[in-house]
């Protein structure tokens, strides 16, 4: 039996993990998840029967993601909570958990559900659809080109994909620019999908969204009063867990601090952009958040570091230095062209205005390692970049 454990806290993870060791009812294969995102990324992988997931840390996500796994009808969902209220208790079993596990975890609870999960797992009930992927662009440094970047790549995937089936939102909550960049005027903003977080679902969240010429749907939030609603990590978590349900990409935009509200974003990412340029300051923060990141779990499989607006001019650092700074490979390099900010200035994306130029090129190209039309594979120099870094004793 498959069996997938999502919980942030060690302790939770190893009970079960105990648990389901000493069960000698079925041979049992474990994996663990430290992030709800991971989680239902891993839980699709596996093709997960059993899932046991912790609402301690965020139970708005949390109770989304159990709608989700439990779409698979012969998988069961155990949900479980520090402080096991009436409340939570009633929306975790209409959200669709089969089972409550009470915490501190005993042992004879865990092979309790496991037995159940056996027995019902006797009728083939039909396979997992995928989820949709979400997708978030972060950096700690403000005007790296990221916001440029999300509304670009979002354009490429919806010319690929199809309308209506890729999603921008504007998690910028502090200085959002998306409206502003793709010269939208919507009438449903964040704060108004916030303000029914929770009872959103797909069909509420289309409702929100305002459609874009090229093909996506964006969440925008207004710049006008950007502090208007008090955003919590629940609220923000759930709509996009509800959107990466809805979409087939979810395109993200932050606010450039590393907070505890972008971090429970990250969470929920399948992949991350962390985007820099090759300037010192910019690969000095970059460097610290990959640090910060790092410690938190996170691997090269789920960041992708992009270097942005790069020039060969003398002085600009080489990519591959920049690599070696920040300890961390570089995956993509997208060169400096004025016609993005040119476009940018119109309310037009790249793609949609200078389709033809080297960048909109590249970022294709990134798009399709989204994708995964295109391999991931890391960047390295040409030769005549190694030569001419020779030539100057670089």
């Amino acid at each position: 039996m498959r069996v997938l454990v999502i919980s942030a806290h060690e302790s939770f993870r190893l009970a079960v993990q105990t648990a389901c060791m000493r069960f000698d009812g079925a041979i049992i294969s474990l994996r663990l998840a430290d992030t709800v995102g991971q989680g239902m990324e891993l839980a699709h992988q596996i093709e997960a029967e059993t899932v046991f997931i912790d609402l301690t840390r965020s139970v708005e996500a949390g109770l989304i993601a159990i709608g989700q796994l439990a779409e698979v009808r012969s998988r069961l969902v155990a949900a479980s909570i520090d402080k096991l209220t009436p409340d939570v208790l009633q929306r975790a079993v209409r959200a669709g958990a089969q089972e409550l596990l009470a915490q501190p975890v005993a042992e004879e609870e865990v092979h309790q559900i496991l037995r159940k999960a056996l027995r019902h797992q006797g009728v083939d009930h039909g396979r997992e659809e995928r989820a949709g992927r979400l997708v978030v662009t972060f950096s700690s440094k403000g005007g790296v080109g990221k916001t440029t970047l999300t509304c670009n790549l979002a354009h490429v995937l919806a010319q690929s994909l199809g309308d209506h089936r890729v999603a921008i939102v504007d998690a910028n909550t502090q200085a959002p620019n998306i409206a502003s960049m793709l010269d939208l005027r919507p009438e449903r903003w964040l704060s108004d999908a916030v303000a029914e977080y929770r009872r959103i679902d797909g069909e509420m969240l289309r409702g929100f969204m305002t459609a874009h010429p090229g093909g996506m749907d964006v969440l925008a939030h207004s710049a006008d009063n950007p502090l208007e609603v008090d955003f919590q990590e629940d609220q923000l978590s759930k709509i996009l867990l509800v959107s990466k349900g809805t979409y087939d990409f979810t395109m993200v935009d932050t606010f450039p601090i590393l907070s505890s509200l972008n971090l429970a974003l990250l969470d929920l990412a399948d992949q991350v952009l962390l985007v820099t340029e090759a300037v010192v300051p910019a690969i000095r923060s970059a460097r610290y958040n990959l640090q910060i990141l790092r410690q938190a779990g996170y691997g090269p499989n789920r960041i992708t570091v992009v270097v942005n607006r790069y020039t060969r001019f003398r002085g600009n650092v080489p990519p591959d230095l920049v690599a070696a700074a920040l300890d961390w490979p570089v995956d993509v390099v997208l060169g400096y062209d004025v016609h993005a900010t040119i476009a940018a200035n119109a309310g037009r994306t790249l793609m949609d205005a200078f389709p033809d130029q080297r960048l909109a090129d590249e970022i294709r190209l990134l798009a399709g390692r989204l994708t995964g039309e295109v391999p991931a594979t890391p960047w390295t120099p040409s030769l005549i970049e190694r030569m001419t870094r020779f030539v100057r004793g670089v």
